[in-house]
């Protein structure tokens, strides 16, 4: 574990500052990303059904944490920065962040180069910080630190045709994926596994501009978290608009969910509803849906927290896609906080498989790609032990060469390798269309205007 921007352990040693913004452009935290240096540290997270949107801007401290004890390293030192930070805030503010986000794997290996800039995991105190919640902006900043005040308002979010995944991949990557399939299917009946989710990344040579795009998702899936982070002066995002929640904590309660079985959507409603039952009753579905609940439920037992949910799933329909979706509550008893469920839930056989052991020897023996970020905890906690980590699914890294998308399909007894392959098509079209729609970064974000 390492840490720089280092601040003083004593109470006080950092001030943060926070007034309320009532009107313009300087309202959205979108439009404050838009004119962020390019080289700047950046956050983003922004769930539109929630009325939520937050931007992290810059850094005043930054921890990187690897190996087995990551999640527990990082919550001792986000213990340590709040400790070290006195907050000065009118009535009813908000309480400042810290954004953390984590590899999929406890270390990320040096072949991951792409990946390296963000590490296995990596806690943030943003310098300046923008909240928008129930109709009210407050703008946070540490130690009188400042960034440049938007003037315009954020990118108008533009619209993406229909693309197919399989125009940017080659026959062979096709069939390799089909070949996973075939693997994990083997090992399912040797009895080696219950569940495996063989993951695949396509490689597109567009660079696109970071605020169109996070302005499009958030339009396009406002039931979504849509994230960024972009860590400073490395010119790579990972971003990306996800469905599963795997912890957030709100005054002491825990809410999570088992998110696994998908199908498509259909633009004739009758067509719809048929693809929505047929995803109810399916016994492949349901099974690798109960793979995760079960799965979440001893995780939580672990901790001594007792859970509660319902007994079947229901449909999440989102753009596109629809999930069986099983909200899971809980109140949580004293000593256990948001960074020890993050580590004890991560990775849920949704997107690791079951056991999880023998689905990651198959992984790291034939799926040929670093995970690095993608299906991994991201998210923001503050002081008072709230915050969300989600999922991050339906994501993608935008790097110098342009950018790699990703996907995974859960594999039980009764997946068919064609089957699994469509499904990771489906995943892949939620951001592929409004990448290539985007137009390229390059241009100085600041030339849109904004006051320095």
């Amino acid at each position: 574990m390492a840490l720089t921007a280092d601040p003083a352990p004593a109470t006080g040693a950092m001030q943060a500052t926070t007034v309320e913004v009532h009107t313009g452009p300087a309202t959205d935290p979108l439009a404050w990303l838009a004119v962020a240096p390019v080289d700047d540290e950046a956050w983003f997270w922004e769930v539109p059904d929630d009325d939520t949107s937050w931007v992290g801007l810059g850094s005043a401290a930054v921890v990187d944490a690897t190996g087995v004890g990551r999640f527990v390293d990082a919550a001792e030192m986000a213990t340590d920065l709040w400790n070290a930070l006195d907050v000065t805030a009118p009535e009813g503010a908000p309480l400042p962040r810290l954004a953390a986000g984590f590899a999929f794997d406890d270390d990320l290996p040096q072949a991951a180069a792409a990946w390296q800039p963000f590490g296995a995991g990596r806690l943030v105190l943003p310098a300046v910080q923008v909240l928008r919640h129930a109709g009210r902006t407050w703008v946070t900043r540490i130690d009188d630190q400042d960034r440049p005040t938007p003037l315009h308002n954020a990118p108008t979010p533009g619209r993406a045709e229909f693309l197919d995944p399989a125009a940017h991949t080659d026959p062979d990557a096709r069939e390799h994926y089909r070949q996973l399939v075939r693997l994990a299917l083997a090992a399912i009946g040797r009895g080696d596994l219950t569940k495996a989710v063989p993951c695949r990344s396509i490689d597109v040579g567009h660079r696109p501009d970071t605020a169109p795009l996070l302005a499009a998702l958030r339009d396009t899936y406002p039931a979504c978290a849509t994230l960024a982070v972009r860590p400073a002066r490395t010119g790579t995002t990972f971003l990306g608009a996800t469905p599963e929640r795997l912890a957030a904590v709100h005054s002491g309660h825990l809410h999570t969910a088992a998110l696994a079985g998908s199908a498509p959507r259909h633009a004739d409603p009758a067509i719809d509803a048929a693809l929505g039952q047929g995803l109810l009753t399916s016994p492949k579905e349901r099974a690798e849906h109960a793979v995760v609940v079960e799965a979440v439920d001893r995780a939580l037992d672990g901790l001594g927290v007792a859970d509660r949910h319902p007994r079947d799933p229901a449909l999440l329909p989102l753009h596109g896609i629809q999930h069986l979706h099983t909200p899971i509550d809980a109140e949580l008893p004293e000593g256990v906080g948001l960074l020890d469920l993050v580590g004890a839930l991560h990775p849920t056989p949704a997107v690791a498989g079951h056991p999880g052991g023998q689905a990651a020897d198959l992984r790291a023996a034939h799926e040929g790609m670093e995970r690095g970020w993608f299906a991994s905890p991201v998210g923001w906690m503050d002081a008072s032990g709230d915050g969300e980590f989600r999922v991050a699914l339906r994501t993608g890294l935008v790097h110098d060469a342009g950018t790699t998308l990703y996907a995974g399909a859960g594999v039980v007894a009764g997946s068919d390798p064609d089957r699994e392959l469509a499904e990771t098509d489906v995943k892949l079209r939620t951001l592929l269309g409004l990448v290539l729609a985007t137009p390229p970064s390059g241009a100085d974000p600041r030339e849109t205007g904004a006051t320095p």
